[in-house]
């Protein structure tokens, strides 16, 4: 957008000026000036795998529940209307993609019902791509049967995003030196997901292997080593020096990591036979999406806070959002060396509305709580029901205000 062309009631165009380098003019002159790119639809990318999403999606939340109903959904698609221009067969493409959805497991059919199964279900919710959910569903089971939890090692390769393999060279060397800086715990984890340190020194030494490993699995857990530097609260330009990689495949790789850790704490979350991996990611992803020790993980939750900020607020003696909520904009700008008043006035308010976002919260589920049910099953629910009713209005709960907790100090002592 244009200066304020795109906000209603003030303007129907607006000015913009570009300042570039002498350079850069003739590429600037075509991107302005040129032709248009064709949007086209994404539905079709990686041989139909859009498409197959999107029919999963729309049969999973129960938009659609049968073949002609999915059919005449897509007519109201972009590729409907483009159908003509991509020279495709919308009825056939269709086929294709629920056959393969039934033959992936993901769908099944009965007197034309369409309906998911678990894993479908697992997927969708979880936004597994459709080509990955049968082979994270396989390591994930095969992990369960023997997961290392001395270390974080093994969760982070789980974690490891499989597209994130394809832009990285193996360097055999690199891979030895950081398998000898592991703890016994740590090499005890990597041979558990298949990779031996005498299989790498072979590798790095250039002589023969007789074992089968896995070429996807060295690649993955190489990544994953990556991955533990960053865990381990080593610097991004320490991390790619060590690797021989760019700050910026790093820093997307931490994003994506942390993102498909989500994704596999939905995942499980949806197979009760993962019931272990739901409590153990939760913790885990929040750890992982900040990559910083645990402490500071609740001084992160404050809105414009990040790693460094949080590290100086910690240092200065504030361990929780709660204890920023209750400073005073001042005692901030004294404790924390560099810090202006305007920064540490808005770093208060911040941790204020998230007390009461939270407190909010914590009151409509105490209200849930002894609220009567709307539909009950028997007299003696209804009975019960009342008289928690009763309970609730004729007790009064104390405030949960500050006044009420210093009273309520007072009393104790």
């Amino acid at each position: 957008m244009v200066g304020r062309a795109g906000r209603a009631g003030l303007d129907t165009s607006g000015e913009s000026i570009l300042v570039t380098q002498a350079a850069d003019r003739e590429k600037i002159a075509d991107i302005i000036g040129g032709s248009f790119e064709n949007c086209t639809s994404s539905l079709l990318y990686e041989d139909g795998k859009g498409l197959q999403a999107f029919l999963l999606s729309t049969i999973g939340l129960k938009v659609t529940n049968s073949r002609q109903q999915v059919s005449q959904l897509l007519q109201h698609t972009l590729m409907a209307v483009q159908s003509k221009l991509l020279e495709i067969d919308l009825h056939v493409k269709l086929n294709t993609a629920l056959h393969s959805l039934l033959e992936a497991g993901l769908l099944t059919e009965d007197n034309d019902h369409l309906e998911v199964t678990k894993l479908g279900r697992a997927t969708f919710k979880g936004s597994v791509a459709i080509g990955i959910s049968a082979k994270l569903y396989t390591q994930l089971a095969h992990a369960q049967q023997a997961l290392h939890l001395g270390t974080y090692l093994h969760l982070l390769y789980l974690a490891t995003p499989y597209d994130a393999l394809t832009a990285v060279h193996v360097d055999w060397m690199t891979y030895y030196n950081q398998l000898s800086c592991l703890s016994a715990e740590e090499l005890q984890a990597a041979e558990l997901i298949g990779v031996t340190e005498s299989y790498v020194i072979r590798k790095a030494s250039v002589a023969s292997t007789a074992a089968a490993v896995d070429d996807l699995t060295v690649k993955r857990l190489y990544v994953t080593l990556m991955l533990y530097g960053l865990w381990k609260q080593q610097t991004v330009w320490d991390v790619a020096a060590r690797f021989k990689t760019s700050r910026g495949f790093l820093q997307n790789l931490l994003t994506s990591a942390a993102s498909f850790a989500s994704s596999i704490l939905f995942f499980c979350q949806e197979l009760d036979e993962f019931w272990a991996y739901q409590d153990l990611l939760g913790n885990f992803v929040k750890k992982l999406s900040y990559c910083v020790n645990m402490d500071l993980i609740a001084l992160m939750e404050i809105p414009g806070v990040k790693q460094g900020r949080a590290r100086q607020l910690f240092t200065a003696g504030y361990k929780s959002f709660q204890q920023i909520a209750h400073a005073a904009p001042d005692d901030l700008v004294k404790k924390v060396k560099f810090m202006p008043y305007k920064v540490a006035r808005y770093i208060v308010a911040s941790a204020k509305l998230l007390v009461t976002e939270k407190a909010d919260a914590l009151r409509e589920e105490a209200d849930n709580l002894v609220a009567m049910p709307t539909a009950s099953a028997s007299t003696g629910v209804e009975d019960t029901a009342l008289e928690l009713s009763d309970w609730s209005q004729n007790s009064k709960a104390p405030s949960l205000t500050a006044d009420s907790q210093s009273q309520g100090s007072a009393v104790t002592s």
